[in-house]
């Protein structure tokens, strides 16, 4: 049970996000969207403890920003994405998810064309962290090492690879399977990884000793769970609860 305050005038929570689809979709029409405005307006319309209120930064500043106290917590995040040595602690929450190559699909090209990246160009979201790298999002590193072209777009990643301006690409499956079902002439067109870079466990991420505190986040979340509405709203945007 979420237990009320004893004023009744509710505090605002920031939470952090940045283009992360379809966990946040870069606004289009200058309305940000995904599955974690549509769970901060769930935990709103739940409790009168709190207001929760969306900040958007990026995949590279959300370290500083957090720094900088602009938000105290982000949902469907990794603790492995570059929080560790912050005073963070985090809650796993339902929704798994991993990350894949894509390449052109070509007659004879199979599984094997992924084992050999070395001095081929890949595409990639710039700030986000990559197993086959080391976690290590620095663009001077991944330009010379990997031979990377860094994108802000998730969907140009796709067309860097589809019009060959790059062998390979990293994109998440959840977003692979949303473009493709919106372009399903693609299909055909991407070789998709068999081996994913990585697998991650999404979590809340929150700022030691900020409120509403760890047990308040975790209670609403279960409440959440219990009412049937995150799966609900996680069904909403193609993903699967996980437990």
């Amino acid at each position: 049970m979420l237990a009320p305050r004893a004023y009744a005038e509710p505090v605002q929570v920031k939470v952090g996000g940045y283009s992360f689809p379809p966990f946040v979709n870069r606004p289009a029409d200058g309305q940000w969207s995904g599955l974690t405005l549509d769970v901060i307006a769930a935990m709103n319309a739940r409790q009168d403890d709190y207001q929760f209120v969306f900040f958007s930064t990026s995949a590279s500043r959300r370290y500083h920003d957090f720094d900088n106290n602009q938000y105290d917590m982000m949902l469907f995040e990794s603790p492995d994405w570059g929080w560790q040595g912050k005073s963070v602690v985090s809650l796993h929450g339902p929704v798994t998810g991993r990350e894949v190559f894509i390449a052109k699909a070509a007659e004879g090209r199979g599984q094997d064309y992924f084992a050999q990246r070395q001095g081929k160009r890949i595409a990639l979201f710039s700030g986000y962290h990559y197993a086959f790298t080391g976690f290590n999002p620095d663009r001077d590193y991944l330009r010379k090492e990997h031979g990377a072209a860094m994108t802000f777009s998730h969907e140009s990643i796709i067309q860097m690879v589809l019009r060959e301006r790059a062998e390979f690409g990293v994109v998440t499956e959840a977003f692979l399977q949303q473009y493709l079902a919106q372009y399903p002439e693609h299909q055909g067109q991407l070789l998709v990884s068999e081996k994913a870079d990585q697998h991650y466990r999404h979590a809340l991420i929150m700022r030691q000793g900020s409120v509403p505190g760890i047990s308040y986040m975790e209670d609403l979340f279960q409440q959440l769970r219990n009412q049937g509405e995150l799966s609900r709203l996680m069904a909403l945007h193609g993903l699967a609860d996980a437990d």
